[in-house]
C-alpha cells in the first residue's frame, strides 16, 4: 500500500467550530470559530495505478504547489509538491 500527499494551493478558507465557548463583545457565550486552510491532501492507495488515477482527479480540481525560489530549497524549485510514501 502506498500513501499520496500533495500540496494544493488556492484553497478557499474553511470555517472551523473548535468546540470552546469564548464571551463575544455583548458578554454572550458563544461557540469559537476559526478559519483555516486546508490545503494538504492525503489518499491511502493499493497500487501505482491508483495513485495515477487520484493524482489526475486532483490535477483536474485543483492547483498542485510548486516550489518558489527563495522560499523552498534549490531542489525543490519549479517542481511539484507530490510524495509518494509506503505503508504497510
Amino acid at each position: 500500500m502506498y500513501r499520496l500527499t500533495v500540496h494544493v494551493t488556492d484553497v478557499p478558507r474553511a470555517e472551523v467550530r473548535t468546540g470552546k465557548k469564548i464571551k463575544n463583545t455583548a458578554g454572550k457565550w458563544v461557540e469559537e470559530v476559526k478559519q483555516k486552510i486546508h490545503n494538504v491532501l492525503s489518499y491511502e492507495c493499493r497500487t501505482r495505478d491508483e495513485i495515477a488515477k487520484k493524482l489526475g482527479q486532483i490535477r483536474s480540481k485543483y492547483t498542485i504547489m510548486k516550489g518558489i525560489a527563495g522560499q523552498h530549497k534549490v531542489s525543490k524549485v519549479d517542481k511539484e509538491f507530490i510524495q509518494i510514501s509506503n505503508i504497510k
